[in-house]
């Protein structure tokens, strides 16, 4: 009994041989590709991963004026570096705007405004 499950796994080994020269053949047949092509599109992968790797990293920085500065003194993207400083000035305009804004909201109740509307009392519990 133990001869017959020896010879099983003597079995299955040659099929997945014979199935792995099959598909290998149909491979390199199907697409008239070469050892050679595959090794080329590994080679090129590669270079393409490696030139992604040596791209410099944007700096972690919330002031978008110290990037527009790394861009700049980068050289590479000076488009870039114009919408980045432009970016900065119209995003602090509307900080400050937002910032107005919730000072003049600052002791708004909006149970007030129901209560007015209503006449019932009402109580919110925001946050």
């Amino acid at each position: 009994m133990v001869a017959n499950h020896d010879r099983q796994r003597g079995q299955a080994m040659v099929e997945y041989v014979v199935i792995l020269a099959a598909l290998t053949a149909a491979l390199l047949l199907a697409g008239n590709g070469s050892v050679e092509d595959l090794r080329q599109a590994v080679v090129d992968s590669q270079r393409g991963q490696s030139y992604a790797l040596s791209l410099s990293e944007i700096p972690e920085t919330d002031d978008l004026e110290r990037l527009a500065e790394y861009y700049r003194e980068l050289g590479k993207y000076p488009q870039l570096a114009d919408q980045l400083g432009s970016a900065g000035g119209r995003l602090g305009q509307l900080a400050d705007q937002l910032e107005a804004t919730n000072q003049l909201l600052g002791n708004f109740d909006p149970a007030d405004i129901a209560e007015a509307a209503t006449g019932y009392e009402f109580q919110f519990d925001l946050f």
